[in-house]
Formats: C-alpha cells, sequence, structure tokens
C-alpha cells in the first residue's frame, strides 16, 4: 500500500508529511524456520505482519510456543463475576511526582535505538518543536497504555524506546482505523489477524485489543531483530517496508560492495523517513532539559484490572456500574467493535483498577441480565435517511455501517433494511439480515456468533438446508443462553 496516504488521522499521529506507515507484520513461512533457530536471540518469535509487505514474504504460519490470543469464540462459564489479575495496561497512571521510575526514565535509559543525526531527523525534530503543543498531546493520549508497553517491551529484553512507535502509527489511539483497514495502535491489518489467529468478528476486533496487538508487534519485533543481527536500524526499517524489501536492498549494497547500512540502503521514500521520525521524538524525550514538552510523570504501577463479567455486557452499562465515563471505557476495551461483548463470549473487561471493586459489587446486584447490554436491530430507510446521519444516530461509524451491510459506499435507498446498533434498546433477542451477493448460512452464522439452526426465514420459520438468495430476509435469534 503506499504508505505515504494510509495514515489513520494526519492530525493525530506524529506523523508529518510523509505520514506514517501502517506498521509492517507479514512474514513467509519459511520466515519461521529462521525465527525458531533464533530462539536464544528473542524469547519469543512468532511472526505476526501489520501488512504492506512484499509477496515473498506473505507466507505466513501459525503463531507457535506460548503465545496467548484472546479468543472470542471461548464459552465464559454462567459464574459470578470474577476479578482476574491486576494488568500491567495502566489508565490514567499519572502520580504526583515522588521520586519513583516513571515511564519517561524508562525510556531515557534505553540506549539499543541509535540517535544519529542526519538531515531528516532535525527536520522532524524542527517540526515536532515547532508544533509541541500537538506532541504533547499525542504523549498525553498515551497515558493508559505506555506504562503497559514499557513493562511489556522491558520483560522481552527489548529497548524501552520501542513504546514510542504507536505515537507514529496511531497517535497511541487503539480504536482508529485507516482508509486501508489497517486498526489499533499498532495499525494491524486484516491479513494479519487471519494469519495469525487474532481473532475478528462482528462483535471483536483483536487488533484493536491492547494486549493482543502490542503481544503480536513485539513478536515481530524480536523476529526482526534476529534476523537482522541486533541493527535496530534495519529492524525498523524492515518493520516498515517489510524484510523482503531491507533484504533485498542489503543484498544489493552488498553486491555492489557498497556498506548495508540504514542510511546506505535504497529504500522507500516512506521507510527512510520512518526512523528519523522516531529519532527525532526520543532525542527530544531523552533530553531533560528540554522546554518544549511538558511529560507527565506517568507511573509504572499496573492500573488496570481485567474482570470477568460472566455473562455478555455492554460498554455503556458497565461504564454505568463502575461509575466512569462510557469513552473512557470504550478506550480501554477498543477490540469491542460495537461495545458488547460477543455473544458466545468470552465477557472480559479491561477497568481502572480503582473501580473493579465498584463494578463487581454493582454487578451482583443486577439480577435481570438482559439490562446489561444493547443489540443490533434493523433500520428501514425512509426519504431523507443518510449513512452519515445514521452513524450519528445510531452511535456507530460509517464504516461499521457499511461492513454490517456489506456496502460498498454510502448510498442507501428508500426502503433499504439495515442493521445497525442502538444503544437505546435493552434487550432485543433477534436481528434482521438481507442476504447479500456471495452469503452463506455458514459464513452468516460465523459473521454473528451464532449456530445455523438460530437463523429463520422472515416468519421465523426454519431454513430448507442453505438455499438462500440475494435479497432474500432472515431473522438471526441471539439466544440469551448463549449470551453467557
Amino acid at each position: 500500500m503506499d504508505l505515504s496516504t494510509s495514515t489513520p488521522d494526519k492530525a493525530d499521529s506524529l506523523s508529518i508529511a510523509p505520514l506514517s506507515s501502517r506498521a509492517i507484520l507479514a512474514a513467509g513461512a519459511v520466515l519461521l524456520s529462521f525465527a525458531l533457530a533464533a530462539i536464544a536471540v528473542a524469547a519469543t518469535l512468532e511472526l505476526p505482519s501489520l501488512g504492506n509487505t512484499p509477496d515473498d514474504d506473505l507466507e505466513l504460519s501459525q503463531e507457535v510456543d506460548d503465545q496467548t490470543v484472546y479468543d472470542p469464540a471461548e464459552v465464559a462459564a454462567p459464574t459470578p463475576p470474577v476479578l482476574v489479575k491486576k494488568s500491567s495496561v495502566p489508565h490514567a497512571a499519572i502520580e504526583e511526582g515522588d521520586g519513583s521510575p516513571t515511564v519517561w526514565d524508562r525510556i531515557r535509559a534505553g540506549n539499543k535505538i541509535p540517535l544519529t543525526d542526519s538531515e531528516r531527523v532535525q527536520y522532524y525534530t524542527d517540526r515536532y518543536i515547532e508544533d509541541a503543543l500537538w506532541v504533547n498531546k499525542i504523549l498525553e493520549r498515551g497515558t493508559p497504555f505506555i506504562a503497559h508497553l514499557v513493562n511489556a517491551l522491558e520483560s522481552r529484553f527489548l529497548p524501552p524506546e520501542l513504546a514510542l512507535l504507536p505515537a507514529i502509527e496511531s497517535g497511541y489511539q487503539p480504536h482508529v482505523v485507516s482508509e486501508d483497514n489497517a486498526a489499533g495502535l499498532w495499525q494491524i491489518v486484516p491479513l494479519t489477524a487471519e494469519e495469525i489467529g487474532i481473532q475478528r468478528s462482528v462483535w471483536f476486533d483483536g487488533r484493536s485489543d491492547l494486549i493482543i496487538s502490542t503481544t503480536a508487534a513485539l513478536d515481530y519485533l524480536s523476529y526482526l531483530n534476529a534476523e537482522f543481527n541486533g541493527d535496530w536500524e534495519l529492524t525498523l526499517a524492515a518493520y516498515n517496508a517489510g524484510p523482503g524489501r531491507v533484504r533485498a536492498a542489503v543484498k544489493k549494497n552488498e553486491k555492489n560492495s557498497k556498506p548495508a547500512t540504514f542510511s546506505e540502503l535504497d529504500l522507500p521514500a516512506e521507510t527512510r523517513d520512518y526512523l528519523p521520525k522516531l529519532v527525532a521524538l526520543l532525542k527530544m524525550i531523552k533530553d531533560e532539559s528540554q522546554v518544549h514538552l511538558d511529560l507527565p510523570p506517568i507511573s509504572l504501577t499496573p492500573a488496570l484490572t481485567q474482570v470477568d463479567v460472566k455473562q455478555r455486557i455492554s460498554i455503556d452499562k458497565a461504564a454505568e456500574l463502575a461509575d466512569i465515563s462510557e469513552a473512557q471505557l470504550r478506550v480501554l476495551n477498543a477490540g469491542l467493535i460495537h461495545g458488547v461483548t460477543s455473544p458466545r463470549g468470552p465477557h472480559v473487561l479491561y477497568l481502572p483498577t480503582n473501580k473493579a471493586d465498584q463494578f463487581s459489587a454493582a454487578l451482583t446486584n443486577v439480577n435481570n441480565q438482559d439490562k446489561l447490554y444493547s443489540l443490533p436491530r434493523t433500520h428501514t430507510v425512509v426519504a431523507g435517511d443518510t449513512l452519515s446521519e445514521l452513524a450519528l444516530k445510531y452511535g456507530i461509524s460509517q464504516k461499521q455501517l457499511r461492513d454490517m451491510n456489506k456496502l460498498d459506499d454510502s448510498n442507501i435507498k428508500l426502503g433499504q433494511k439495515l442493521s445497525v446498533i442502538d444503544y437505546r434498546l435493552t434487550s432485543p433477542e433477534a436481528i434482521e439480515y438481507t442476504v447479500s451477493s456471495g452469503d452463506t448460512l455458514s459464513g452468516i452464522a460465523e459473521k454473528f456468533s451464532v449456530d445455523i439452526g438460530d437463523i429463520s426465514d422472515n416468519t421465523g420459520a426454519p431454513l430448507q438446508g442453505e438455499l438462500i438468495k440475494p435479497g432474500d430476509r432472515l431473522k438471526i435469534q441471539l439466544s440469551l443462553n448463549d449470551a453467557g
């Protein structure tokens, strides 16, 4: 893809023209053998991918060893809510300066990324200083995530400086989706999710899950650093452009008796700017006399708790029970596409630790689980409706509306039936779905996390085999028993 045009939000990430790439995470099956051979160099060398990868790097083996992938298809047992564990993912973990190490201290202590002086590094340094208020805003937005990133990096013996990469990729926005459909802090593309087993459905997108996406990105960085013999400049170039391109550039220079260093390689313009952007930001943060940045003292202490609710729940209801803002909770649980856990679970939420006990206590006092979530419903297009107005009305994005209804563009017709999410509803048990070209019953069942037997015709009568055709209207039963 054209990296210079694939930013999620031009004003909300530290990519100044040309804009940042989506981090590249696609690797061939042949790379798996390299990864396993280099296991002594990197503790976990799974091979996730984040797009923009040459053809010779596209084949990918399933992840190996002890990588844990959150799979919403796993069914949670119907037991009371449980505080699972204290996560290393903080939320607003800002403490008054008390002498304790902060995330910035850890990042400053890192010494693996060369602070090379170059014309491009100086260019971005000048731009970041000029737009210091904007840079501060981006870094402040990373408050809920940076401590997790630093802790995760150090636990993997990776440079803590890499915690700044999501500032370039997404502006620390786990919910952002680019025009190329790259999602999350690390901007993982759909191909990646499919190849490494990250679950994606109409309900959940693991690419936008804090822990899942970070683990995948660090796995890949570990692998690349092993392949490029510990050279972090080449590692980051490969992360951006794809290892195939960097390998080819290295071989070309070696063949011509030229240095195979980052500054000497024939790489895409976007890649030549990618490392300078990171170095410029890193140099600003390492300079403690820097008057342009106002860094909040973010603690390294975990500040987020995972709560297994053991029944279906939506973000709006959880926010009420925890007495926190819905917007805050949506950021922490960006993997929940429609703000509600999958019908078949698991029903796990990330909550600020100081709100977890209150949430669990309030949850035990709720007798009617129907009131804990809102579900999709059908909207019939009337005169004057537009996709943008419907998205605003129901609180979801236009892209989500298009994806849910397999729309190629924003054009809708009078009388058309659209699947939507209506958070005003408390307990609808079924939705109506209009069959599109290419649909199969098994595919529809997978999309909505139901069994084929839960799908009937528009009268509620059972379907005969899998004989459906475009235009057919189906009822999809979202059983409360299945909901948890």
